[in-house]
């Protein structure tokens, strides 16, 4: 009997993914949480909600829920984003990568997306060097009498 118990609180209501999307959009989790219970809540302490809201929040079929629907909708929000051609520039990957960072919940996918992101700018970086050091210097040849060696070297000759 637990466990079925169990099973059928992880389910959640319409009522309440409803207010989980709202919650996503304006960020009012204790709102959010007193229209998602079917009984109206019977303390008034804003304290006690907000703490009972929290805990709703930490459940795992609640993180689950709200995890699937910020990525849908922060892919929603990106597609208009998007280059409609088939290559990207490094400007768009940039901004994708940071997208992709601040979705990511878990540490070790981040960790490699910065570290991807990081390569990428550093690339950027030596891309703009190259481009200063493409400057062709050209040199005028010296008359004997204004070279150093030349000089050096009669003052050598004088001395001895």
């Amino acid at each position: 009997m637990g466990r079925r118990k169990q099973n059928e609180d992880e389910i959640l209501t319409p009522t309440e993914k409803f207010c989980l999307d709202a919650y996503l959009l304006n960020g009012d989790v204790d709102k959010a949480y007193t229209l998602s219970r079917r009984n109206r809540i019977k303390t008034d302490n804003q304290d006690t909600i907000h703490r009972m809201a929290l805990r709703w929040l930490r459940s795992e079929y609640v993180k689950k829920y709200l995890n699937e629907r910020s990525i849908l909708l922060q892919d929603r929000v990106t597609e208009g984003n998007k280059p409609k051609a088939g290559r990207r520039d490094k400007d768009a990957i940039v901004s994708e990568l940071n997208i992709l960072a601040d979705a990511t919940k878990d540490p070790k996918q981040k960790t490699e997306i910065l570290m991807k992101l990081a390569d990428l700018q550093q690339m950027k970086k030596d891309a703009t060097k190259e481009e200063e050091d493409n400057t062709v210097h050209y040199y005028l040849p010296l008359n004997c009498r204004n070279c150093e060696l030349y000089i050096k070297r009669q003052q050598g000759m004088d001395s001895k």
